[in-house]
This record gives structure tokens, C-alpha cells and sequence, in this order.
């Protein structure tokens, strides 16, 4: 198998596209004045993905490591609130689980809605759209509504953010000329590290009885993104947004692609309904590990709230530590992203197993409780870059023209499963006991990681030789 160089700069089978656009500006009669392009009688601006030439793609960047961290609290919060929402609203675990399924409706909107939107208002609406939905019912949700439903409401809107944003932010990473994987590992880990610490803080506020006071946090994020987003992408517009997919439709012969992608013609790619099943499963169990968490230690182990906090963020922990620290690794010791994930999933189920067989002793001996530490913490390492790594592997083996259709989509369906089994989950426990909470963990695990094994055999054989040649 030959090294890998590590020049700092990632190649991409869709790079001959770039090539191309020669022919392509000819036929069309472009007219191309340092950087600015006239396209359909618009004007747009153009520019490489290179942070390190064009400082608008820094600022881009910074916005979405911002919108990220908004997206760790978000998750983690519902989690770590779920003791003081029953008790507050006078409900049970179950209907708090509502909270999880309306998110889901969220993500649905947004697996339906992200290519029109992007077609309609370009990248630039998107953000700002989306981003402004966050502002709106973060501020509803600081004011503590006094009533559930309109509590459990305001999670419809902040799902449909989260899943435009959430595939947003993964195309134009997964697209960056440098570095994508350390970058890519940088914004997800942002996302663990806000989940991270999301438990300790979350329970501080309800120690003084202002817990609603925690969104304004997330609030006061989303402002700050939005500042950055609005000059950041003012250049992309629906017209940008249609030069790039038919500019990258030159491989397939056609330079004006005007029929829109709809979600069954997208599904039936094998490359995006494979990523979808697979981040919908991972999500899940991701999610659901982190979010009924605190419960399941609460309930079985330790009545300590801010001892089983910390327990709690140990995951978190791992999960930011596995991010940032694993993506360096990957591109210098593995041959592919897609073989490092492979690693990386079988050794997440060995440490989930571990979980399980720990899980069936009942005691809040100190020692166990470390043990519990440790072995949530390196449960967190190894499933942190799975997310990241498979976004790379998913723009490697796609056309451009399906990058923010086709990974929008899967990100927005597996965004569903990171709302939709935490949801069964807490169905599950309600009526089966909290004890089975690591079983329902390592089941999903077990899951994704015979998904992904499996993901090279069901592709096109076009798509073959990329995996070939990492797998050698």
C-alpha cells in the first residue's frame, strides 16, 4: 500500500471537474472579471475554498465552528433536563420524549425543504434563515413557557434549523482545498465539547431554580452566528448556488441541469441511502447514549445529581477528545477515512461492551463509579469521528451536483435518528426499566458498524476502485 503525503491538501475524485469549466464558460459566454462571474444575467462571486488565500472562507469557518456549538447544547440539553421537566410540568418521561419526536418533524422539513431553499435563497439564505429560527425559539424557550406544548413546539423550527445547518456546515468542511479532516474533526468536536459540558451547567441552574436561564446561552451563540453569517456568506447566492451545480454537471455532459433532484431520485442512490441509514443508526445511538445517560445513572446508580453529571460529561469528553485529537490521526496512519472508521466502529463496540457487562453491577462505590468514567470516556473517543469521517467519505465518492442535495438529504434523515430513537428509547425504558439502557445502546452500535462494513459492496462500480485502492 503506498503512503499517503501529507502536503496539507486533500484530493478528491470530483477535483477533474475544476478542469472543465474551461469548456463550460465558453459555451455559456461567461464573462469572468477577477473572480466575479457573470451567470444568467447575475452576477456572482467566485472563489477556491482556501482558507488560507481567501478570508472569507475563515470567517465561513468561524461561523459554522459557532453554529456547532449551538448544536451540542441543543442536544444535550433536553437530556439533561428530563428529571426537572417532569417535575416542573407535572408530566411523565414519555411525554417529555415528545420533544424528540417534534424534532423529528423538524428534520423531516429539512430533508424535504434543504435543496429548494438552497435553490431558492443560495447557501447565504439558508444560514441566515435558519440561524434567525434559532434566535426566535432559544428567546421562547428562556422565558420558560408555561405550558409543555408550547415548550415541545418550539423544537419543530429548531429541528428544521438544525438539520439545513447541520448539512450546510458539513459540505462546505468537506469541500475545504486544506486540511478537511482536521477541520471537520474541529466542528464536531465543538459539538462534543458543548454537549460536554452542557450536564454540569444545565444542573447548576437548576440547583438555584432558574434552569430556563440556560437557553440563553444557546441564545446568545446564535446572535453571535448570525453577526458573522450575514457579510460571511453575502457571495452565496441561489444564483452561485446554480452556477456550482451545473459547473460540476459537465462530467455528466449536460451543462444545464434545471430538473431538480427530489428525495426518491436521491434515495435511490446507493452512495446516499447507504450514508443515510448509516447516520440515522449512528446519530441514534450517539444521541440516545448521551441523552437518557443521566437518567439511567440517576435511576440505577448514584442519586447524586452533580456527581452523575460529571459521569454524564465524561462521554461528552471522550467524544470532543475522539474529534479533534483522532482526526490528525486518521489521514497519517490510516490509508482512507472509510478504513479508520471501520477501526475506529469495532473498537467503539468493544467498549460498549465493556458498558454493558459493567452496567449489571448496581453500587455507587467510588471505584465503580470511576470505572464507569473511563469506560464511557473512551466509548465517547472512538464514536466522535464517525460522523466526520463518513461526511468525507460521502463527498469522495459523490458527483458535486449531489453534495448539498445528496449529503443534505442523508445528514438530515440520520438528524431524524438522532431525535427518533432517543424518543423509542425513552418509550422503551419507561415500560421495560432503566436498566436496559445499555442494551439498547450496544444494539444500536452494532448497527451502524455492520452498515458500514457493508457500505462499499452496495455502490456503483464506478465508485469500486476508491474503495480498492483504500482497502489494498
Amino acid at each position: 500500500m503506498p503512503d499517503r503525503k501529507d502536503d496539507g491538501k486533500d484530493d478528491t475524485p470530483i477535483e477533474m471537474v475544476s478542469l472543465m469549466n474551461q469548456s463550460m464558460e465558453q459555451e455559456e459566454g461567461l464573462i469572468r472579471d477577477k473572480g466575479w462571474i457573470e451567470w444568467k444575467g447575475e452576477e456572482i462571486k467566485t472563489y477556491p475554498l482556501d482558507y488560507n488565500k481567501v478570508g472569507i472562507v475563515k470567517i465561513q469557518i468561524i461561523t459554522n465552528l459557532i453554529v456547532f456549538l449551538v448544536f451540542g447544547l441543543n442536544d444535550q440539553t433536553t437530556g439533561s433536563l428530563i428529571p426537572t421537566l417532569t417535575k416542573s410540568y407535572g408530566i411523565s418521561k414519555v411525554v417529555v420524549s415528545n420533544i424528540f419526536l417534534v424534532q423529528v418533524f423538524g428534520y423531516v422539513l429539512a430533508c424535504l425543504l434543504n435543496e429548494k431553499l438552497h435553490k431558492k435563497w443560495g447557501m447565504r439564505g439558508a444560514m441566515n434563515i435558519s440561524i434567525g429560527l434559532f434566535i426566535l425559539f432559544f428567546a421562547v424557550l428562556a422565558l420558560q413557557p408555561t405550558s409543555f406544548f408550547v415548550y415541545v413546539a418550539c423544537y419543530l423550527p429548531i429541528g428544521f434549523a438544525l438539520g439545513i445547518l447541520d448539512s450546510t456546515g458539513n459540505v462546505l468542511i468537506g469541500n475545504l482545498e486544506h486540511h478537511k479532516n482536521e477541520w471537520m474533526g474541529a466542528i464536531h468536536g465543538l459539538y462534543g465539547a458543548a454537549s460536554m459540558v452542557t450536564p454540569p451547567i444545565v444542573s447548576h441552574f437548576v440547583k438555584y431554580g432558574r434552569w430556563a436561564n440556560f437557553f440563553c446561552i444557546p441564545l446568545g451563540l446564535s446572535v453571535l452566528a448570525l453577526t458573522i453569517a450575514v457579510p460571511a456568506f453575502r457571495h452565496e447566492t441561489a444564483a452561485k448556488y446554480d452556477y456550482i451545480c451545473n459547473a460540476n454537471n459537465v462530467e455528466t455532459g449536460s451543462l444545464d441541469r434545471d430538473d431538480e433532484q427530489t428525495v426518491i431520485t436521491l434515495l435511490k442512490n446507493p452512495a446516499v441511502s447507504l450514508y443515510a441509514i448509516y447516520l440515522f443508526v449512528y446519530l441514534g445511538a450517539e444521541v440516545s447514549t448521551g441523552s437518557w445517560l443521566f437518567s439511567y445513572l440517576l435511576s440505577t446508580k448514584s442519586d447524586d445529581r452533580i456527581a452523575m453529571s460529571y459521569v454524564t460529561s465524561s462521554y461528552w469528553t471522550g467524544l470532543t477528545v475522539g474529534r479533534f485529537l483522532l482526526g490528525f490521526i486518521t489521514k497519517r496512519v490510516f490509508s482512507s477515512e472509510y478504513v479508520a472508521s471501520l477501526a475506529y466502529s469495532l473498537i467503539c463496540l468493544f467498549f460498549y461492551s465493556i458498558l454493558l457487562a459493567v452496567g449489571t453491577i448496581n453500587t455507587d462505590a467510588g471505584w465503580y463509579i470511576v470505572v464507569l468514567f473511563f469506560v464511557l470516556f473512551f466509548c465517547g473517543v472512538f464514536v466522535g469521528p464517525l460522523f466526520p469521517n463518513a461526511s468525507i467519505v460521502a463527498m469522495q465518492v459523490l458527483p458535486r451536483h449531489l453534495h448539498v442535495g445528496g449529503v443534505g438529504l442523508a445528514v438530515a434523515i440520520g438528524g431524524s435518528g438522532n431525535a427518533l430513537l432517543p424518543y423509542l428509547v425513552g418509550v422503551i425504558l419507561h415500560f421495560a426499566g432503566m436498566s436496559w439502557f445499555p442494551l439498547l445502546c450496544w444494539s444500536m452500535v452494532v448497527g451502524f458498524t455492520l452498515i458500514w462494513s457493508i457500505y462499499p459492496k452496495y455502490l456503483p462500480i464506478r465508485i469500486h476502485s476508491y474503495f480498492r485502492q483504500e482497502l489494498v
